[in-house]
């Protein structure tokens, strides 16, 4: 067995529910957490219609799985105490929300380019966000929101 799925209790999808986050957002939302840790973001909505498909390799260090697993434990906390703040997933990334509906209806498969576009830039580079401590990053998000942990 090379993965695993994660799921949400239903009194943690009743909390995002209750922060304005539906039980259909809740996964994607909490999958783009990942982010903000510094991780990949999960398989969503597959193979479980309410699961994030979990995939680590043999090639991760001991060091990397438990930071792995901070890090769920701090996104199941900021779920339980400030399920609010999942609604602002991705925090730290260049772009802050993607209207992925838009996306999908407005495709474009190519576009004639005369320059290369400017890039936004991380608000944490990955190289910082990698040497943090996962309670700081949590911290950090919560700081966000104005919320003090």
């Amino acid at each position: 067995m090379h993965e695993f799925i994660l799921t949400l209790s239903d009194e943690d999808f009743a909390r995002l529910d209750a922060a304005g986050i539906n039980k259909s957002q809740a996964i994607p939302q909490v999958g783009k957490l990942f982010l903000d840790f510094g991780f990949h973001a999960p398989t969503v909505a597959f193979p479980e219609v309410f699961g994030l498909m979990i995939e680590p390799t043999e090639s991760y260090t001991q060091t990397e799985l438990d930071r792995f697993a901070d890090a769920v434990l701090a996104i199941k906390d900021i779920i339980e105490e400030h399920p609010e703040v999942v609604a602002g997933a991705p925090h730290f990334t260049p772009i802050d929300k993607v209207d992925e509906v838009a996306a999908n209806r407005n495709l474009c498969l190519s576009e004639k380019l005369d320059h290369l576009p400017a890039l936004p830039l991380n608000r944490i580079q990955p190289n910082v966000l990698m040497e943090l401590d996962i309670k700081e990053i949590k911290k950090r998000i919560l700081q966000l929101h104005d919320i003090q942990s």
